[in-house]
C-alpha cells in the first residue's frame, strides 16, 4: 500500500480515538481493526482539536468522509450524501466525455485528413515541376551532329 494511505490511515486511527464512544461503537470493529493495521506505526502526526485548524491529508479527509457517510449519519442524510456523490460522479464522467469527444471528434478527424491531402496535393504539383536534363548519350549525339553540320 502506497506510504500515502498508510499516513491517512494513522491521521484517522488518531481522530478515532479522540471521538466518544458513542461514535466510535457505530464503526464496525473490523474497520477500526483495518484501520489499525494498514497504519503506519512510524509516523506520528500533529492532530488536536479543532480538527478544523490541523492540516490534515487529502486522503484523510476523504477516509473521514467515508467513515461519516458509511457509519455515523442518519439514513436520511446517508441517501442524500449518495444521491450528491452519483450526481458529481455523473457531471465529472460527462466531463470527461465531452473533453474525449473534442480531443477525438470524428468530423475534426476527417477535416484533419482532407488538409493533409490538400497539403499533400500542393507538393505532388510541385514535385511534377523537375526540369528534364539532357541525357548523356543524347549529348554525344549533338556534339557529333554538330561537327558535321558545321562542314
Amino acid at each position: 500500500m502506497k506510504q500515502e494511505y498508510k499516513e491517512a490511515f494513522t491521521e484517522v486511527n488518531e481522530i478515532i480515538k479522540m471521538m466518544p464512544d458513542e461514535l466510535v461503537n457505530k464503526i464496525p470493529s473490523k474497520f477500526r481493526e483495518m484501520i489499525e493495521d494498514e497504519r503506519d506505526k512510524e509516523y506520528n502526526p500533529n492532530i488536536q482539536e479543532p480538527l478544523e485548524k490541523c492540516k490534515l491529508k487529502n486522503e484523510t479527509i476523504i477516509i473521514l468522509g467515508l467513515i461519516y457517510r458509511d457509519f455515523l449519519c442518519s439514513q436520511d442524510e446517508k441517501r442524500r450524501l449518495q444521491e450528491r456523490d452519483a450526481r458529481e460522479l455523473q457531471e465529472v464522467q460527462k466531463a470527461i466525455e465531452d473533453e474525449i469527444r473534442q480531443k477525438y471528434n470524428p468530423d475534426d478527424l476527417f477535416k484533419k485528413k482532407n488538409e493533409n491531402n490538400k497539403e499533400h496535393q500542393n507538393f505532388e504539383e510541385t514535385a511534377i515541376t523537375v526540369i528534364q536534363k539532357e541525357k548523356w548519350y543524347k549529348k554525344i549525339f549533338n556534339i557529333i551532329k554538330g561537327l558535321f553540320n558545321k562542314k
